[in-house]
């Protein structure tokens, strides 16, 4: 199963300490399975134009650029499909009263139009839409998703698909700042 992560997910990853279960469930994920919509990073772009320092600013930057090539044909723009797809979310959202952020019906849009599942904790904003969603935050008996036990070791480990999202260098500071202020 493919899944495009959420920018709540990034976040999570870079905070000191990340709820277990959303490192494990990305952990879980191959890279190849791994898939982003540049709206994400967009929405980093604009947290990294207002982080006070700019070596952090250049550190978020650095990590965008080296996800985009890690990311390859997983990284979806928003090309004409997914307009067309974005258009039809807008309008059905518009008719049941929904108020649903640009970003995150982009987003939708794409993970519809790609058909993928949507890893995040905003639930709300894709389920309505027919999406696939998995929320690694939620209860676990609310999924038939396996977590496991919470690991003793809280660290993130080298070569694991979570470390793959981590910014080099101690930056991991500079990716949540960057997540909240956007």
């Amino acid at each position: 199963m493919a899944y495009i992560i959420d920018t709540c997910v990034l976040r999570e990853l870079h905070l000191p300490r990340p709820f277990w279960r959303v490192r494990r469930a990305v952990d879980d994920l191959w890279m190849e399975d791994v898939h982003m919509s540049i709206v994400t990073f967009a929405i980093m772009e604009g947290g990294a134009m207002l982080l006070p320092q700019e070596f952090k600013q250049r550190r978020v930057r650095t990590w965008m650029q080296d996800m985009r090539r890690k990311l390859g044909k997983n990284l979806h723009g928003v090309d004409y499909e997914t307009c067309i797809v974005w258009g039809q979310i807008m309008t059905s959202a518009s008719r049941r009263r929904l108020k649903l952020p640009y970003h995150d019906s982009l987003i939708a849009a794409t993970a519809k139009r790609h058909e993928l599942t949507v890893m995040t904790r905003n639930v709300g904003y894709y389920a309505p839409f027919q999406i696939e969603v998995f929320n690694p935050w939620a209860d676990p008996k609310e999924s038939a998703y396996d977590f496991g036990e919470e690991p003793v070791d809280k660290t993130v480990q080298p070569g694991s698909t979570s470390a793959e999202f981590l910014i080099p260098g101690g930056g991991e500071d500079s990716m949540a700042e960057a997540a909240e202020a956007a």
